[in-house]
């Protein structure tokens, strides 16, 4: 079984491959590529945003894996009260600094990447220095005052502005997901049917609201948008089922039940097939609107799916149920409301995209059963250990890197005009360098944690 010390490993991979997605999406050449190879809502040329455009391509999925690895892996942290409070905190500070250090002089950026370590890092036991042990709070106040000071030579030397309004939007919104997600799951850890009852109220939440366009109203004043926005509480629809599917997760790992029997290949090879491509078909589904045709397609495939696993894997049909719920409830109520939309986030773009990851898992715990060892499964997973470093790397250390030594400009000249095909793979690869040198880190029991 692919666990760690109370880690489930299949979950980081999952994580990994969502930041490299992240990353990847934001790096890749803008306006030139395919409709389906951007966010839907923000088509090429221009990218400007476009709220009226219904469906979503891969590049929407992403996001909302995330958000359903954090959900799964809150029972595994098992956090207190003031641990959830504690991480929030370090979490809703990081959405800040991290934008701050960034400067238009690559010293400075490498610099504020360094001047993360101490503040971040965990440390199982205190360091020691020419033979002394280092107290942690003394490291992390010396954190502190680094990173300040690299961002006031930034504001100061470089002219970066300091502003509430200048913070990393994705962290941001994930260290509110982390609270409400948390909290929620703290007090309702021994009643699932209290936890129902809060998604029923979060749902209900989400119609009542949108119906009178708050989320438009609070993002419109900007004394209100920069600290919150309606559309949080809607994210938690997502999440809380995760944490349901976490909680699968756990009490497996702890009974020892396998992921796959070795004496079942074959059914092992068609769930994880059939699982990726449900995700595959429903992700082009969307973007193409093909209602029915997706509905009835999408049954059948979770009725082939369901089948498989009662049969052979009956560990996987609680998560088979739950995410088959979920995308068959979101792929329903499709088009109601103008269709499934990221910007401004629907009912079934919640729904739907939390039964695809839990799809993904399957796929994930395939992948790390049948190739633990490879480059491919070694370097995602560690990265997914790792994601606040992850998530950064490539603005913070990468890129300023290759901007030093001039190899920048070998990354350009890769991209010859018309060629968008070697435009993406270049800008692939330069990614998983990135998750490749976190994974170093990683693998040296270098962690950055909230």
């Amino acid at each position: 079984m692919k666990k760690t010390a109370g880690r489930y490993l299949s979950l980081d991979f999952l994580r990994g491959l969502t930041i490299f997605g992240m990353v990847l999406s934001a790096i890749q050449p803008g306006g030139v590529m395919p409709g389906w190879m951007y966010h839907v809502q923000n088509p090429p040329p221009t990218h400007e945003l476009d709220m009226g455009v219904p469906g979503i391509g891969w590049v929407d999925l992403v996001f909302p894996i995330f958000i359903f690895c954090m959900g799964a892996a809150i029972p595994f942290a098992k956090p207190s009260i003031k641990g959830i409070f504690s991480r929030f905190g370090m979490l809703w500070l990081f959405s800040y600094l991290y934008v701050f250090i960034i400067s238009s002089n690559n010293w400075v950026t490498l610099a504020g990447f360094a001047a993360l370590f101490p503040l971040y890092m965990v440390y199982k036991t205190p360091p020691r220095i020419l033979g002394r042990e280092i107290n942690v709070p003394l490291i992390r106040c010396a954190g502190v005052l680094l990173v300040l000071a690299v961002i006031a030579v930034n504001h100061f030397c470089f002219g970066e502005a300091i502003s509430v309004q200048r913070r990393g939007i994705i962290i941001f919104l994930l260290a509110f997901l982390y609270l409400f997600g948390s909290l929620i799951w703290h007090f309702t850890q021994e009643n699932l049917r209290g936890r129902a009852a809060i998604f029923g109220l979060i749902l209900a939440f989400t119609l009542v609201t949108q119906y009178k366009e708050w989320p438009t109203i609070t993002y419109a004043n900007p004394n209100i948008r920069w600290w919150f926005n309606v559309e949080y509480f809607y994210f938690l629809l997502l999440l809380i089922p995760a944490t349901y599917i976490g909680d699968l997760l756990k009490r497996r790992i702890s009974q020892g039940i396998q992921i796959f029997n070795e004496g079942n290949k074959g059914a092992s090879v068609a769930l994880a097939s059939l699982s990726l491509a449900l995700v595959v078909w429903m992700t082009f589904a969307f973007y193409m609107q093909l209602y029915w045709w997706n509905l009835v397609l999408s049954g059948i495939m979770l009725a082939g799916i369901y089948r498989i696993a009662k049969r052979h894997f009956p560990q996987y049909v609680p998560i088979v149920q739950m995410a088959g719920y979920l995308i068959i409830a979101g792929e329903i109520i499709e088009p109601c409301g103008g269709g499934i939309k990221k910007v401004p986030c629907t009912i079934q773009y919640c729904l739907a995209t939390c039964g695809m990851a839990g799809m993904l898992l399957l796929v994930s715990d395939f992948i790390c059963h049948r190739i633990p060892g490879s480059f491919f499964v070694k370097t995602f997973e560690r990265a997914g250990k790792n994601p606040l470093m992850c998530y950064i790397a490539f603005s913070c250390l990468v890129q300023p890197l290759m901007e030093i030594t001039g190899a920048i400009y070998l990354y350009r000249l890769a991209y010859p005009e018309g060629m968008h095909l070697v435009g993406f793979l270049r800008s692939a690869a330069v990614v998983l360098l990135t998750m490749w040198i976190v994974g170093q880190f990683t693998k040296r029991k270098i962690f950055w944690k909230a």
